[in-house]
């Protein structure tokens, strides 16, 4: 009897001892300090081929050339010594026009072979205007026809620009104002020549203007005849 109730107590206890191993929860497995876990490095195919990663865009390089505008000079060329310039406005003062002007010998007379003189141009309008250049001018023969073209320069024997201008300046004119302009020519024969050409009468055409006035004023024309430009005044800057 006593040996069944010990096999008992073994038993009980033994089953005790099973049921509080099976009831105890496993220790979970520490992580080591300062470690991290790693995120999943990039595919090394993408980067051989260049491939952009996700989130991010990649530039297009541009295959067409930075284009320039060319620079659009502009250029305005000036009147050339020996031409009459087109009307313009001076200072807002608009140029004569033939209507405005009237044409009328001035001083005429020679020394040392050279002959000539001053031509007037009077402002017989109401309204200002200006003159800039050189006067149209023809030697006309004895029928009135045209005979030969003066030469235009800036100053000869007679007349003319001062030195060392070159250029001719404009000249304003206020109602009944003159201005003037020298044509001359030469009387001496040159080479083998024994005689000059002359002209009885000449054509005068305001600068800038198509209206011509026919003078009774001889010019000789050994070499051709001369005109100078426009100048304030009625000597024509004879010198």
């Amino acid at each position: 009897m006593r040996t069944q109730t010990r096999l008992l107590v073994v038993v009980t206890a033994g089953v005790a001892l099973a049921a509080s191993a099976c009831t105890r929860s496993p220790t979970p497995r520490s992580t080591p300090s300062g470690s991290t876990p790693s995120a999943t490095a990039p595919s090394a195919t993408a980067a051989a081929t260049g491939t952009p990663s996700i989130g991010t865009t990649a530039a297009a390089p541009s295959s067409a050339p930075a284009s320039t505008s060319p620079a659009t000079t502009t250029t305005t060329a000036a009147a050339p010594v020996g031409t009459t310039a087109p009307a313009t406005v001076t200072q807002g003062v608009p140029a004569c026009t033939g209507g405005q002007i009237k044409v009328t010998p001035g001083q005429w007379g020679g020394a040392t072979g050279h002959i000539g003189g001053a031509v007037l141009f009077r402002n017989t309008s109401r309204s200002t205007c200006s003159l800039y250049g050189y006067p149209g001018v023809a030697g006309l023969d004895s029928a009135g026809r045209q005979e030969v073209q003066a030469t235009r320069v800036p100053r000869g024997f007679i007349g003319g620009l001062p030195t060392p201008t070159s250029h001719p300046t404009t000249v304003v004119l206020a109602p009944g104002a003159l201005a003037s302009a020298v044509i001359e020519g030469v009387d001496v024969p040159s080479g083998n020549a024994t005689s000059c050409p002359s002209y009885p009468s000449i054509l005068v055409t305001p600068p800038g203007t198509r209206s011509s006035t026919h003078l009774a004023l001889a010019v000789p024309g050994c070499g051709g005849i001369q005109v100078h430009p426009v100048v304030p005044g009625t000597s024509g800057g004879q010198l």
